[in-house]
């Protein structure tokens, strides 16, 4: 995975688009820090050998993301109490499927 920092101007107008008063600023250690909502949080490279391409942390609690989505998915949910992320629901169609004969079979 990349240790590439995220992008900081995108944390920045996402903080704007949330309605959240805060700061994103890079750390001389190459950790970008976040303070918003009363809350201090460090996006960091992972440890070696875990699957995250980021590790937010606050205080004693860190989390993974894997993408830029879910960077900004776990700092959404970490930074504003009333968020409420949306979940990937698999489900069987709705639907049954059209009997045998039906629409889009071609005529004989």
């Amino acid at each position: 995975m990349s240790t590439v920092a995220p992008p900081i101007p995108l944390l920045t107008e996402s903080l704007r688009a949330w309605r959240i008063a805060g700061e994103v600023r890079a750390e001389a250690d190459g950790a970008v820090l976040v303070v918003a909502g009363g809350q201090r949080l460090r996006i960091e490279p992972p440890p070696p050998g875990l699957p995250f391409r980021w590790m937010v942390v606050s205080g004693t609690r860190s989390r993974g993301a894997t993408s830029l989505s879910s960077l900004l998915r776990v700092l959404h949910a970490a930074l504003d109490p009333d968020y409420e992320g949306s979940r990937l629901r698999i489900a069987e169609p709705l639907l049954p499927p059209p009997p045998p004969g039906g629409e889009g079979d071609a005529a004989p």
